[in-house]
């Protein structure tokens, strides 16, 4: 399950492009559900575990990835990681629900870029400890705790 905390929280990692250049291991490139993130999220391919072939920046090494596939990546390969969405985009999204229904995450989310469209599984507020069901759960706690949430219908 997905535990966030909404706001600003300081115990989150912010500096997720130092953490995972001093804790990533060569073997999370062989995994292919780490392949599958860096190929949605920053449209590169896993070449090997030191090559990355990005269509933007040729190839690189894993420490040139984007933040957002970064913090995925200890999501997944860490149990204990504690990151803010903040470093994530829309893309990233399906991938921290995905992560969520393997194991349990907590993040915390002091923005609002994250939204998570069509929210189809429980996320627990660590705020009040209640559950959002919804996406429009989710909006609603966002608006209480950070401000500006957004829904397709327009500002909630």
């Amino acid at each position: 399950m997905l535990a966030i905390y909404f706001g600003y929280d300081e115990d989150a990692i912010l500096s997720v492009d130092t953490f995972f250049n001093n804790t990533y291991e060569d073997e999370w490139m062989d995994d292919p559900f780490v392949q599958r993130m860096i190929k949605a999220v920053d449209a590169s391919d896993v070449e090997s575990q030191h090559c990355i072939m990005s269509p933007v920046l040729g190839q690189i090494p894993p420490e040139r990835l984007s933040g957002g596939v970064k913090a995925l990546i200890c999501l997944y390969m860490l149990d204990d990681f504690y990151t803010d969405l903040i470093v994530c985009g829309g893309n990233c999204e399906p991938f921290v629900l995905e992560i969520a229904r393997q194991k349990d995450i907590k993040c915390s989310l002091s923005g609002y870029d994250i939204l998570f469209q069509g929210l189809q599984q429980p996320v627990r507020c660590l705020n009040d400890g209640s559950i959002m069901e919804t996406q429009e759960d989710f909006a609603r706690k966002k608006l209480q705790y950070v401000g500006g949430g957004y829904s397709d219908e327009g500002k909630i």
